[in-house]
This record gives C-alpha cells, structure tokens and sequence, in this order.
C-alpha cells in the first residue's frame, strides 16, 4: 500500500510495509547504540569500585568465599582485586611461570609459586611479578626459595578460564605455562588450589616485578561502536528520506535554474 503526501512543493511517496521496516530497523541501531553506551557505563562504575577496593582493609584469605571453583563471572569481578592477608609456607617444590610476559618492553616471566596456608592447610598460587628468562637454553628462571613462615598481603586476581587441556613445557620444576590454568597446575601439584591466584604488594617476602596492569578500563571500544550504530540509523533515516521525497528533483530543478 502506497501513500503520495504533498506539503507545498515537497512530495513524499510512502510505502507503508518499507516505512516500517526502515522505522524498526533505525529503532533496533539506536537500541544497540545505547547498549554500547550502557556497556561502557558498566565498566567505569567497575573500575571505581576496584579503585574503591584498594582502599579497603585486607581481609583474612579465610574469610574469602567461595572457595571452590568454578567460578562465575560475577563471583570474578566481585573477588578482582580484593586486598587480604595470608599466613603460610611457600611451597617451595614447585613452581610454574607463564610465558610472554612483559615489563618496561622486555619479554619474561610471570613466577608463580603455590603457598599452603596455616590456618586451613589449603593450598594457593602466588604470582610473584616478573623474571627475566634463565641463561639456560630452555630460558627458565632461576626461582629462589623463600624459607620460613610468611605473611603476605596481596590482592586477589581471577584469571580466565582456560578452554580445554593447557600445554604445559619443561621436564622439572618449574614448568612452563602459556596462560595459566589453576585446574591443571592444581593436578600437576597434586594438591587442591583455590580457585584464584594473590598477586603480592609490593615488599612481600618473595615479590619480583609487580607487572600487573593497573586497575584500568578500556571504554572507547564501546563508544566507538555506540557512534557506528548510531551513525548508521542516521544514514537509513537519510536514505530513506532520499528515495521516498521529490528532494533530489528539487535540487537540480533549483540547480538548473541558477544556471
């Protein structure tokens, strides 16, 4: 069904089933343009509670729950970066480091040495920071061991779930990671592991290079594509405003008469 509206010297012809089209199409990119927006807001109010978090009193890594993995995404963010405190041993027996790490341009190691706790005999990973590569041919650090009972006080980092078997390189202590799997570090130890890894303050018993990024985030992805949905319902509402009106006539006819 098609409609012909004439306002002066304007016409517009309408085609109803197309007017709706274009009118839900431009409605489903403004949606998921304010959906962009939405998402970007969501990640400042997570990052200024993190940055709240640092200000906070340590807690007892007792405390902390749940203890058991795996863990949800919203369990993630709520435990990112809490600030605890824990009593123990290193276990100094074995050690794991994740490749291609990096701090002030140069590659290494993230050290990562598990930690009983006292308290409840659990068992915990410790990132230590960076380590530069060993002179061997393999490049494996050397990791010194830390004797003696220890308090630590960290934060607290969820790292990604890994999909499927992580490969695992080295024939002894330590052994090499690509990216870090507390699952599979958890069997190779033999041990149960909390389902998240202390990330040391600095001047804790065993800290190297504190390389973790800073409690950051990236929001001009979102806004980028908050502008590119938005720009594209302008251009359906141009388009279509073209090709239904008399617009483009009446340019050249006023065109021509200026010639």
């Amino acid at each position: 069904m098609k409609t012909v509206l004439q306002l002066g010297k304007w016409q517009f012809r309408i085609n109803w089933l197309i007017a709706c089209c274009v009118l839900m199409t431009v409605a489903l990119l403004i949606n998921l343009g304010f959906w962009q927006l939405g998402r970007a807001q969501e990640k400042r109010d997570l990052q200024r509670a993190m940055l709240e978090r640092l200000e906070e009193a340590p807690l007892p890594l007792a405390a902390v729950r749940p203890r058991q993995g795996p863990l949800t995404e919203e369990q993630g963010q709520q435990l990112e970066n809490l600030g605890v405190t824990a009593t123990g041993h290193y276990w100094n027996e074995a050690s794991f480091v994740v490749s291609f790490q990096f701090f002030q341009g140069a590659p290494g190691y993230e050290l990562i040495t598990p930690f009983e706790l006292e308290d409840t005999g659990e068992f915990v990973l410790v990132s230590r920071g960076w380590v530069t590569p060993g002179p061997g041919a393999d490049g494996m650090p050397y990791v010194p061991a830390v004797e003696g009972e220890q308090t630590l006080r960290a934060q607290l980092h969820v790292p990604p779930a890994v999909a499927g078997t992580s490969q695992v390189e080295g024939e002894g202590w330590p052994l090499r990671f690509r990216y870090l799997d507390i699952n599979r570090a958890s069997a190779l130890m033999q041990r149960p592991l909390l389902p998240w890894v202390l990330r040391l303050a600095p001047e804790q018993a065993g800290v190297f290079a504190r390389h973790w990024p800073a409690v950051t985030v990236n929001t001009r992805m979102h806004i980028q594509y908050a502008l590119q949905w938005f720009g594209m319902a302008l251009v359906v509402l141009v388009v279509s405003f073209l090709m239904s009106s008399n617009f483009l006539a009446l340019r050249q006819q006023a065109r021509r008469a200026r010639d």
